[in-house]
């Protein structure tokens, strides 16, 4: 039983033997590739991790030069919306400043009403002309005297209207007004005396018909004329803190009408007009100043002069 026994596990010991001795070649086979695998795989990992790298690397420059790109924008951005913010603040103040000097110019009165007055000078008298004379007596027995004082004086009015306080943008305290004015003028006045007649009568008598020149004359001939002018104005206005204002006509327009008609029975005579002064400024809006015209119509009216000069003062008041 015991020698049984020993056989058998002999036998179990052969037979393991023979087993292990047939597998050794195979394990030592699959550890061979099992280590193979496991390079391989050590040597894969290694290279993907490399790349991995390159790309996170490539990543965080990207990146950083996208922040770097984004900081410049903001930059940009921000200086662009300074800029446009300082235009608009300082195009803002523009408005504002513009605003208020339009207003303080709108509470300002600019245009002035003024009322004028003084002598008056003639360049000729009109004591030859025919219906200037007091009464066909005087004429036809030659006692008579002729109404030909070129001395005399005038009244007047006007407005002036302004069109711009600095030139339109060329000269600063500078402006410019347009001047509408008329005036009357007396030169002489002759009363009558004596018998008189129809001015025909006195014509006719006067050429040696003898025609009598009984009937009724003029009571009194005023030898008169009325003016009535459109001229630019320029005030200077630099010494408008002391309330003084000069001024200068350079050229208008003035038509004139005389009274009595020319001997071509002519009333109408268009001339020019310049001159100067100053204003100065009593108190608000009440100005006072002094002024001197000359009119010059290049020509007589059928044998009459229009010509002449006016030197005197005025009031105005601002409106």
């Amino acid at each position: 039983m015991k020698t049984i026994r020993k056989t058998t596990g002999v036998a179990a010991l052969v037979t393991a033997g023979i087993v292990m001795a047939g597998l050794a070649p195979q394990a030592a086979f699959a550890h061979k590739v099992v280590r193979k695998a496991v390079s391989h795989h050590h040597g894969s990992s290694s290279s993907i991790q490399s790349s991995l790298e390159r790309r996170l690397q490539a990543m965080e420059e990207e990146i950083a030069s996208l922040k770097g790109e984004l900081a410049h924008a903001r930059s940009e951005s921000k200086a662009e919306a300074q800029a446009t913010a300082e235009k608009i603040s300082a195009h803002t103040q523009q408005v504002e400043e513009r605003l208020a000097a339009d207003e303080s110019h709108a509470k300002d009165h600019h245009n002035l009403l003024f009322f004028r007055g003084g002598y008056a000078q003639n360049d000729k008298g009109r004591g030859d002309d025919l219906l200037t004379t007091a009464g066909p007596a005087h004429l036809s027995s030659g006692n008579g005297t002729g109404n030909g004082d070129n001395q005399g004086w005038y009244v007047g009015a006007g407005f002036d209207f302004d069109l711009t306080d600095n030139v339109w943008g060329l000269l600063e305290d500078t402006e410019v007004d347009g001047e509408l004015m008329f005036e009357y003028k007396k030169w002489s006045e002759l009363k009558k005396s004596g018998v008189g007649g129809t001015p025909l009568q006195i014509a006719i008598n006067n050429q040696g018909f003898g025609i009598p020149t009984i009937g009724y004359g003029h009571d009194s001939v005023t030898v008169s004329q009325f003016t009535l002018s459109a001229a630019p104005k320029i005030k200077f206005n630099q010494l408008s803190a002391l309330g003084i204002r000069p001024w200068v006509m350079p050229l208008g327009l003035a038509l004139h009408v005389i009274s009595p008609p020319s001997d071509g029975v002519t009333v109408f005579n268009p001339g020019m007009m310049f001159g100067g002064g100053m204003e100065y400024n009593i108190w608000g809006d009440l100005w006072a100043g002094f002024d001197a015209r000359y009119h010059l119509t290049g020509g007589d009216l059928d044998g009459t002069n229009t010509d002449g000069f006016t030197a005197g003062g005025y009031v105005g008041f601002g409106f």
